[in-house]
């Protein structure tokens, strides 16, 4: 019983009678990946621990698919369906009748399988009968690790780790940290000659890891009915709990597995600027009023979030007066400057549930029947700052949230909600929802998404702001954000570029992309330079810098200069350049590269980001031979190429040259000095090369730009 699949230069052969499976790289016939499919149960049968390898005994399979027939010795048989993808295979349904009580399952695993003796004298601890096998060079996890961000491990990096692919960051391993990307609910093994990532095509009923043990790998689902009971029915069944897409390179690889997703409607209104309060709340700074004149004079944001603390406590609706003592007028004020106005909201804590009349049968529980507590970090030595959590197993839990969110977008008529915190909820290892629909990963999911039904039956284009790049979790919400750099420590700069190139998958989707910042003013040119390419600019930082300065005059202009013409559509591929996709050798690294969207049937290249020294682009000629000296941002403020656009933003961010094929001789170019335009002399058009010289003479403090005519 062999079934082989091969797509995009890989052959994919899986041994079934024996279980073992191999990805090859078809020209260089060199091994990817290997390690074994078949699903293995750690369960509770009959009162007793066992671990039972599914072992398949009969197959009716074609090459693009068909069924195996499983056996799971005397405690059931099944049927695994699966197929082939665009990009790869998948493991489309298992289903199991059990012959007697159904089992209580502890977990689920791909990619491990019973230990042999030899193996049980050697293997470095026995807590378990078997072990992880899935084996190559490396794996990629994006932002696993983070201060700095990294990536990419070799298959020993890790060493014996539990790595969340959910919503179950720190409650099964991960540091807290930051949380884009998460969630992503697939990983990605491979290396030099490949990539395959692994991952699930639906949200699933357990809590998901890579489990990583030694050097070997497995994908764990983790249900612990141990503690919580199994269901009564006879039968059991999952839908799409692995799917296989595999690349040369494994950011290709993950864009192969979203592309298998369906494409959600692009809709340009959700991609917005915005200043977050955070930067200056997080010091226990309120001055709300100066705030909102800074970023209406300086800045122009679209969008004004007051971020945590602007509540009583997290998640109560209510303004606490001791931190925005005037918030309805300030609320008021905002939108006299022209700004929309963004709330923030825990998805899942609550403080104090007796005051809306909610008990322990609405909360998240324990064995015991006591309501459990969560943070964002789950260090028992600290337990202030933690919160009950809402069960949505509960009517009230879903009433009292569905109310509260309609309340506050209706009282404050709220354009935007930071939804945060899914990722801070009990694991199952301690507390699940009652109702089994909400289990595993579909906890953080159903209550993401009663606040985003919540909030669109108030307001239909309300934004919904997270963090996960996974299309599984699109219904939820609508706009991506990079949140706030807290994973690259002190270098913001390099974290926000390894960020960016993630935050490129988010394009084929459309997904609205909010490009944030750090803390670190310094590290503001990186990332507006990112910003160009992936979306809409963003702040979280104070108006003052770290050591109490006002931030540079020069700074706030590129960042007006990203505000004012940044891309509004949210359709778009990356044109790479010469920016690092990243490997086991070099971590994503945004360097030159462009922003190519699909107009009128034709990928137009319609941003551009250019960096110079050891970052500068040397073979220029997928550019027409453009150069330039300087670092630049170039936008088109229409439909058009950047080579024809009738309107095209060129932002210098240091005095600088800019040689850039145009079809045409422009009308005019005009400078922009805070948002005033004016005619530009200093600027020729000779066989079809634009040159524009930012000279040092400019002062840099108050230019905001250039304005290609034509």
């Amino acid at each position: 019983m062999q079934w082989i699949v091969e797509k995009n230069g890989y052959s994919f052969l899986w041994d079934i009678e024996n279980d073992s499976a191999t990805l090859t790289a078809i020209q260089s016939g060199r091994l990817v990946w290997h390690g074994t499919l078949l699903p293995g149960f750690d369960m509770l049968h009959q009162n007793e621990r066992v671990f039972q390898k599914a072992r398949a005994v009969a197959a009716d399979l074609s090459e693009t698919g068909g069924l195996i027939q499983l056996e799971l010795d005397s405690i059931g048989t099944g049927t695994l369906e699966v197929a082939q993808t665009a990009f790869g295979c998948e493991f489309r349904r298992l289903d199991f009748q059990w012959s007697n009580a159904p089992p209580a399952l502890i977990s689920l695993y791909f990619g491990v399988a019973r230990l042999t003796p030899e193996q049980r004298d050697i293997v470095p601890n026995l807590d378990n009968p078997f072990w992880p096998n899935w084996a190559a060079q490396g794996f990629c996890i994006p932002s696993a690790k983070g201060s700095p961000i990294q990536s990419f491990f070799r298959c020993w990096d890790f060493g014996h780790a539990t790595i969340p692919l959910g919503n179950f960051g720190p409650a099964l391993g991960t540091p807290y940290a930051a949380a884009f990307p998460r969630s992503l609910f697939c990983g990605a093994i491979g290396g030099d000659d490949g990539w395959m990532v692994f991952g699930s095509a639906a949200v699933p009923d357990a809590a998901m890891t890579l489990d990583i043990r030694s050097s070997s790998g497995c994908l764990h689902y983790r249900y612990r009915e141990d503690l919580w009971g199994a269901p009564p029915d006879t039968s059991r069944s999952w839908a799409h709990l692995l799917r296989l897409s595999w690349a040369p390179e494994a950011w290709d690889a993950y864009d192969a597995h979203f592309r298998t997703f369906d494409v959600f409607p692009v809709n340009r209104h959700y991609q917005l600027s915005q200043w977050n309060t955070w930067g200056e709340y997080r010091h226990n700074i309120f001055e709300t009023r100066r705030m909102i004149d800074n970023i209406a004079d300086e800045v122009k944001s679209e969008v004004f979030v007051f971020d945590d603390k602007w509540e009583t406590y997290a998640s109560s609706g209510v303004p606490n007066r001791n931190t925005v003592p005037r918030f309805e007028e300030d609320i008021a004020y905002l939108r006299s400057r022209g700004m929309k106005l963004g709330l923030w909201q825990a998805v899942g804590w609550l403080d104090a549930p007796e005051v809306v009349g909610l008990t322990s049968d609405d909360l998240l529980c324990g064995l015991d029947g006591k309501p459990r507590r969560a943070s964002w970090w789950m260090n028992p030595h600290t337990p202030e700052g933690t919160h009950y959590c809402l069960d949505p197993s509960s009517t009230k839990a879903r009433t009292y949230l569905r109310e509260r969110i309609q309340r506050i977008v209706s009282d404050y008529q709220v354009d935007l909600l930071k939804v945060d915190f899914g990722y801070g909820l009990p694991s199952p290892d301690v507390a699940i929802p009652r109702d089994p629909a909400y289990r595993g990963e579909r906890l953080a999911y159903a209550l993401y998404k009663l606040v985003a039904d919540a909030a669109r039956e108030v307001n239909p284009n309300i934004i919904l702001q997270c963090w996960g790049l996974s299309p599984l979790m699109r219904p939820a919400y609508n706009m991506v954000s990079l949140d706030d750099l807290g994973d690259a420590g002190s270098q913001e700069a390099t974290g926000h570029r390894q960020w960016s190139v993630w935050a490129a998958l988010a394009g084929h989707t459309g997904t609205a992309v909010m490009a944030s910042s750090g803390y670190d003013w310094s590290a503001v040119p990186d990332i507006l330079l990112n910003t160009a390419v992936i979306g809409a600019p963003g702040a979280v930082f104070g108006i003052n810098t770290a050591d109490g300065k006002r931030a540079s005059p020069s700074l706030l202009s590129r960042l007006r200069a990203l505000t004012l013409w940044y891309r509004r559509s949210t359709r778009w591929a990356p044109l790479w350049l010469n920016t690092e996709k990243g490997s086991l050798h070099h971590e994503p690294l945004a360097r030159c590269w462009g922003r190519l969207e699909p107009i009128d049937g034709e990928d137009r290249l319609t941003a551009l980001a250019l960096r110079d020294g050891v970052d500068k682009l040397d073979d220029r000629s997928v550019l027409h031979e453009m150069d330039w000296s300087g670092r630049w941002a170039i936008i088109a403020q229409d439909n058009a190429d950047i080579y024809s656009s009738r309107r095209l933003a060129c932002i210098p961010f240091q005095p600088g040259k800019l040689q850039l094929p145009y079809a045409s001789k422009p009308q005019a170019v005009r400078i922009v000095i805070k948002t005033n335009e004016t005619p530009y002399q200093d600027w020729s058009w000779t066989d079809g090369v634009l040159t524009l010289d930012a000279s040092s003479t400019l002062d840099f403090n108050t230019l905001t730009g250039f304005l290609v005519l034509h």
